[in-house]
């Protein structure tokens, strides 16, 4: 991890509690160019009951994480639990993991979208 991922990386941690993190899209692929964004999912380390704010907290966070890196229009946030089954997939397939607390609540997301995408999407797609 370069010194920029690790900064990323706390910034993330400082701001908000979180299981995982993920670096994921032309970053994780090295197909990046020097203008590409960050792409980042996170595990938050607990489940936000309310709609609005589950929705929102993923760009508060990106938000708090630009601001204090000064990197504006650079960070892309996703909550991984939440965000769409065929992203979800596409993280788990091609994302370096920067970050991970080892506690059951990690993998168990994983599994869960690895047996979503099976049961629901994999005979569809294959």
């Amino acid at each position: 991890m370069n010194e920029l991922q690790a900064e990323i990386s706390q910034a993330i941690q400082a701001n908000a509690a979180v299981d995982a993190i993920y670096l994921y899209g032309s970053r994780a692929k090295n197909t990046a160019r020097p203008d590409s964004d960050w792409d980042i999912a996170v595990i938050f380390s607990d489940y936000e009951t309310d709609p609005l704010e589950r929705a929102v907290r993923p760009q508060m966070l990106e938000a708090e994480v630009e601001r204090e890196l000064k990197r504006y229009n650079q960070i892309s946030i996703v909550d991984l639990e939440t965000a769409p089954a065929l992203l979800q997939v596409g993280i788990l397939q091609s994302a370096v993991k920067w970050y991970d607390r080892n506690v059951p609540h990690v993998r168990r997301i994983e599994q869960s979208i690895w047996s979503k995408w099976e049961k629901d999407y994999e005979r569809y797609c294959l």
